[in-house]
């Protein structure tokens, strides 16, 4: 009993490590503050630009922001998104992208963020580039009983859409660029398993070092 609650509170950690932010849900509306350039969870002014978020089946699990006229505002693009020191963060789980959002000639552009400005969002977290890979593989030393928490950033043109990992166990929330490692092994990255030009699957091997 001992063992199962220390490994329910591991799990939760991990989740939490990844889920700092309050994600944007279903129908909340969001504000632009056009005076400022900032964007909050509550309205400032009468002239803030305000988007509501709304998912429709079929979208592939993305979403769609629309304004009050029922205009498409932003998407679909991202998956999940926050709001983090009056910027708006989108998150494309299914390519392992990370965005911005701002307003310029009168419509909302994204613009992809950095690997510092990534970095800074999630300290705790281990970056790994897609581009880091050699032959699809790549090797993560720790050291024994180590947990790494690993965010997997896709700078590349390669498509992950649809992927996911084996084991399921390391990436617990579903948001697909963050994963938990706590045991050597191998995780695999795939399309439904598949391991094609098309559709090559990322290996992630992990060696416990002293």
């Amino acid at each position: 009993m001992k063992n199962l609650v220390i490994a329910l509170m591991a799990v939760l950690i991990s989740i939490s490590a990844a889920s700092a932010y309050n994600y944007i849900t279903e129908k909340q509306t969001i504000f632009y503050n056009p005076q400022k350039s900032i964007w909050t969870l509550m309205p400032e002014t009468e002239d803030d630009i305000q988007i509501t978020n709304k998912s429709f089946i079929g979208s592939g699990g993305f979403c769609e922001y629309y304004y009050q006229d029922g205009k498409l505002a932003i998407g679909p693009e991202i998956n999940i998104g926050f709001v983090h020191d009056g910027e708006f963060i989108g998150i494309n789980s299914q390519e392992l992208k990370f965005y911005k959002y701002k307003y310029q000639n009168k419509k909302f552009v994204s613009e992809l963020l950095t690997q510092e400005e990534i970095q800074k969002l999630y300290p705790e977290y281990k970056i790994i580039k897609v581009s880091e890979f050699k032959n699809n593989e790549i090797t993560i030393n720790k050291k024994f009983f180590e947990k790494i928490n690993v965010l997997l950033l896709n700078d590349t043109e390669q498509s992950f859409y649809k992927y996911s990992y084996k084991p399921a166990s390391v990436n617990p929330e579903y948001i697909k660029p963050f994963i938990h490692i706590s045991h050597p092994g191998k995780i695999i990255f795939s399309h439904y398993g598949n391991d094609t030009k098309e559709t090559p699957a990322l290996k992630i091997i992990v060696k416990n070092k002293l």
